[in-house]
């Protein structure tokens, strides 16, 4: 009976921390390095649905992604969530690893600046690219 209350406690702290995770890293979101979707020109909301888990990024104007496609909004396949990542799959990516999988994504939150930037499960563990920063928010 004590090893089913405890493994329900350690189950509910789990999920607690998972939703304070994704309650932190709700918000509005522009690259730090590419002008066209920075927080000034194109910013996008990150946002998520619990049932089934999924990431959703919404930009308010179509961008241009790195393989010419004009893209609007993203809905990633939310496979975990840990204290430092979202593992995260992408809905309809056609891209393969260099053994044929399809990449599983890590959106890691950053705190300085504060944002996210994003690696890959078979890029180096230290590899973080495209740091995306939290917009301001506006003030009432």
């Amino acid at each position: 009976m004590i090893r089913l209350s405890t493994l329900f406690l350690l189950a509910s702290v789990t999920c607690a921390s998972a939703q304070d995770v994704l309650d932190t890293l709700r918000g509005q979101y522009g690259s730090a390095s590419d002008p066209a979707t920075s927080c000034a020109a194109n910013p996008h909301d990150l946002d998520f649905m619990a049932q089934p888990p999924h990431a959703m990024f919404s930009w308010s104007a179509p961008w241009t992604d790195a393989d010419g496609n004009s893209v609007s909004y993203e809905r990633y396949d939310m496979l975990s969530v840990t204290d430092n990542a979202l593992v995260l799959r992408l809905e309809g990516d056609t891209r393969r690893t260099a053994t044929g999988d399809r990449p599983i994504w890590l959106l890691r939150p950053t705190t300085q600046p504060e944002g996210y930037c994003w690696g890959r499960t078979d890029w180096p563990s230290v590899h973080c690219e495209n740091q995306q920063v939290r917009c301001e928010k506006a003030t009432s």
